[in-house]
């Protein structure tokens, strides 16, 4: 009988750890939101939000608008129409 991942218990302090771990990695690399600049506390894409362990709303639309006018294909969209 396998254990169910419910019954995995990690402490808070492991929780805290792979959070920060996830949100260094993702700004480094500038994935996802930490690709634009902060318009909320100002900071340059690529840094962390002010706040701790969280991305403000206006970063994340902003993201959000930027990949609506993105085109994956640009060349084959451009041969599609």
């Amino acid at each position: 009988m396998s254990p169910s991942i419910s019954a995995v218990r990690v402490p808070s302090s492991g929780i805290d750890a792979m959070l920060d771990a996830a949100y260094e990695t993702h700004r480094r690399f500038r994935h996802g939101a930490f690709a634009e600049s902060c318009p909320t506390c100002h900071v340059p894409a690529g840094e962390l939000c002010l706040a701790r362990r969280s991305v403000h709303a206006a970063r994340r639309q902003a993201y959000r608008a930027r990949l609506e006018r993105t085109e994956l294909v640009p060349l084959l969209a451009a041969v599609a129409r």
